[in-house]
């Protein structure tokens, strides 16, 4: 008569699951430090605040474990009806003969209690005292007419997409149970078709887990100790980085893992141990939407209140991938040189979906834009260094040259259309002059004069700066930018889509394809070797540089005025073919793996990445989400923009633009002294 003890999952499963792997494979009780990361999912199954919880993952990550000890809880202790789906009926046979019958076997808690008639044991139908289970393939007849408090939907996204919506489905199967009832819904994403949720999340698990409160995971570098994630969408994303031009067995052997913070080198070896010191950190290793995990370690933010709670496993955090890291590396330079060679990504996708655990973005054929072409869209009308009708603020980037920084303003306005402002070069030695750096100033105080006028001047909403390249540009770029600190120049506007969008920042293209798309870090570039970082003091802006060229070849090939279409002054030609800008605007070219290259060894990209850089800027600061029927107040039209400036000061505005620059004198006159004395 005395009832079961209250238990998670998790908890049952440590006390009584037993692991049996004929044949090889771990033997013995079970124990959370072997895959650390199936807690969290477990221990929501049994609470009444979640009606769904949804896992994400690669095959062999042990996700499926998930319900095999809620399945052995249920069976034990805490009794209720159970639908177990699957995509075909040859798969589940072979599922309930090889795993769930050898576990009822080693577990004497599951087969007394399974009945004795010879209808109470089969491969579809299961019945124990209290319960019953059906192992069911996902099809119209089988879903239709079932009732059950419990449901695991297994890779639900090979289901047959005649069915539609199965959680939807699967809902109205437990519907009468209320508060009472668990979906767990399992799959690795072959439906998605690449990892921004609101384009590209709209079938199969990641629209389920686009619902739910978005957990990932987050573990510490071993050597300087800051937090990231190995999920890419994550806003400290710790990437997989090798050389794809290396053999396949030195790839293998070579694969590493790299800190997003402060680019420690980690090794395969390492990653049990991540695994463990992030289950046993204070928030068991997932953060979820509604928090923020600074480097240190600290929770900020409470997790939003949702029905469904949602895990998103990946390959790099299994301990069950063949090979470890490095045979990750391997299958994938496999599978994308075979793309190269016969032009089919079957390989490629099963690599990225079913081992890395990503949904798979299909590379976009981008056409070979000529630049003659685009040299023929140079308007007249269009002069450099005059703000034309439309644009709304600025943007300015500066490249890192060896003996110079090349610099080029951006406009933008409605519907993303931009407007190449000006462009130019600032002698120095980026590698050794500090002094040379502090010129960079002059250029963030840049304003330049509206087109109408009026003499009323715009100045640069945002400015970014490469801080790579030749040794000692990087400590450079880092010391000018604390020194600019100290004086008040650099300001932080806030938190626009989780990151810190400052005036003044430095920039860091990425190198790994599978980058995130853009993330804010602070990489401790004073940490000692092996020490413990507590956080850096220098933004740094790092982006896929990838994914951004994808996006302008798009805007570029845009022929007609419109969203996204990209306006060039006339000034930007050359007197005559090869129209230099242009060339270096199309010196690369997208191979068939992503990657952008040049098309030529040496050719000049400075236009591309200037326009890149750019772009990256603008994101920053919010272009993709502004309302361009309400935007805000420093991207509103020219009379009621609160940036615009007017005789030397801003417009009259009550909510002026936090982190806008000082103005220039009317006429544009000033020396290099007063510029950077009215900053200081």
């Amino acid at each position: 008569l005395i009832p079961p003890a209250r238990q998670t999952v998790a908890e049952y499963a440590v006390l009584h699951r037993l692991l049996s792997n004929q044949g090889g494979g771990y033997v013995g009780r079970w124990h959370h430090e072997k895959a650390p990361y199936l807690v969290g999912p477990m221990e929501t199954l049994n609470r009444l605040d979640y009606l769904t919880t949804v896992v994400v993952g690669p095959g062999q990550s042990g996700k499926t474990e998930i319900a095999q000890n809620w399945l052995q809880k249920s069976i034990e202790t805490d009794p209720a009806d159970m639908l177990w789906y699957m995509q075909t009926d040859p798969g589940l046979e072979s599922y309930v003969k090889s795993r769930i019958n050898p576990m009822i076997t080693s577990h004497p808690g599951m087969g007394m209690r399974l009945g004795t008639r010879a209808i109470d044991d089969s491969l579809h139908f299961k019945r124990f005292e209290g319960m019953h289970v059906e192992f069911l393939s996902a099809s119209a007849n089988n879903v239709i007419n079932k009732s059950a408090p419990r449901i695991v939907a297994d890779e639900v996204d090979a289901y047959d997409p005649a069915l539609g919506d199965i959680k939807t489905l699967l809902d109205v199967r437990r519907q009468t149970f209320g508060r009472q009832s668990m979906l767990l819904a399992m799959s690795h994403p072959d439906q998605a078709r690449g990892i921004i949720p609101e384009r590209d999340w709209a079938a199969g698990i990641m629209a389920m887990y686009a619902d739910s409160d978005r957990r990932v995971w987050y573990w510490p570098c071993p050597h300087c100790g800051a937090w990231s994630s190995p999920v890419p969408t994550a806003a400290r994303y710790m990437v997989l980085q090798y050389d794809d031009q290396q053999s396949l067995d030195e790839i293998e052997r070579n694969a590493r893992l790299i800190c997003p913070v402060n680019g420690c080198v980690i090794e395969d070896r390492e990653r049990r141990a991540m695994n463990v010191a992030a289950y046993r950190s204070p928030f068991g290793g997932w953060i979820g939407d509604g928090q923020e995990l600074t480097q240190d370690g600290k929770v900020i933010g409470e997790l939003v209140a949702r029905k469904s709670a949602g895990f998103w496993i990946v390959g790099v955090m299994s301990p069950f991938i063949l090979g470890g890291i490095g045979g990750l590396a391997r299958a994938k330079v496999k599978a994308e040189r075979e793309l190269e060679v016969s032009g089919e990504d079957k390989a490629l996708r099963q690599v990225t979906v079913k081992q890395f655990g990503f949904p798979y973005a299909p590379t976009r054929g981008v056409g070979s834009i000529d630049a003659n072409v685009l040299a023929e869209r140079g308007d007249t009308e269009l002069k450099l260094g005059i703000v034309p009708d439309g644009v709304r603020f600025i943007t300015m980037a500066v490249d890192t040259q060896l003996a110079n920084w090349e610099w080029l303003a951006r406009g933008w306005g409605v519907g993303s259309q931009s407007w190449v402002i000006d462009r130019g070069r600032i002698p120095g030695d980026p590698a050794t002059s500090a002094e040379d750096w502090d010129r960079l100033l002059e250029l963030y105080a840049k304003t330049f004069p509206l087109a109408d006028g009026t003499g009323r001047r715009m100045p640069v909403r945002a400015m970014g700066f490469d801080s790579a390249g030749q040794p000692g540009v990087t400590q450079q770029a880092y010391a000018a930018w604390r020194r600019w600190k100290r004086n008040q120049h650099p300001r932080l506007i806030g938190k626009i889509a989780g990151r810190d969008a400052w005036t003044l920042i430095p920039t860091k293209g990425a190198d790994a394809l599978a980058a995130q798309r853009l993330v804010v870090t602070y990489p401790d570039t004073a940490r000692k070797a092996n020490k413990a970082a507590s956080g850096g003091t220098v933004p740094v802006a790092r982006f896929n540089p990838n994914l951004f060229k994808d996006d302008l070849a798009g805007q570029l090939q845009r022929a007609d005025i419109g969203d996204w279409y990209v306006h060039f002054p006339h000034a930007l030609r050359s007197p005559e073919q090869p129209h230099v800008w242009f060339e270096q605007l199309t010196s690369e070219s997208q191979l068939k793996n992503g990657r952008w290259e040049k098309n030529a060894p040496g050719r000049r990209n400075e236009a591309l990445d200037l326009m890149v850089m750019n772009h990256v800027i603008a994101q920053l600061h919010g272009l993709h989400g502004i309302d361009w029927t309400k935007p805000p107040s420093w991207a509103k039209p020219w009379d009621t923009n609160s940036s615009i400036l007017k005789n030397g000061a801003p417009l009259p505005a009550a909510n002026a633009a936090p982190g806008s620059t000082p103005a220039a004198p009317a006429n544009g006159t000033q020396s290099k002294k007063s510029a950077v004395h009215r900053y200081r």
